[in-house]
């Protein structure tokens, strides 16, 4: 069993905190929202943009599995399901914050984050 280097490792370990940094930013906002009775603002994970976030996450992983020759179904679901909740989470709390966040900006955060996953599965 090879050890992953450390160029991937490093950035796998920053794209995960700050990918659980927007998970738990976007619950508690989520959370507030619906204590203030507007619970049209809450988090929803399947939100519109949630299509093209997952189709980012799915894509990332499957170029980064397959050049890495690392494709596994067991490790695919993982590393597909985080990096698209991630992706939904940081576009709903960036979304918030500044209204000219791209809708593009979760997908390519997902497809990043799922193709360093893909890369590491062993």
């Amino acid at each position: 069993m090879d050890s992953p280097t450390p160029l991937l490792v490093a950035p796998a370990l920053l794209w995960t905190a700050v990918a659980a940094i927007s998970l738990i930013t976007s619950i508690a906002l989520s959370v507030r929202a619906k204590r203030r009775n507007t619970s049209s603002d809450a988090w929803n994970p399947i939100d519109t943009d949630f299509r093209a976030v997952a189709t980012g996450a799915i894509a990332g992983y499957a170029v980064a599995a397959v050049i890495a020759g690392q494709f596994s179904p067991g490790s695919a679901a993982f590393s597909i399901l985080w990096p698209a909740m991630a992706g939904s989470a940081l576009t709903y709390t960036a979304g918030r914050r500044t209204r000219s966040w791209p809708h593009w900006a979760g997908a390519a955060f997902a497809a990043a984050g799922a193709g360093l996953y893909g890369s590491l599965s062993a």
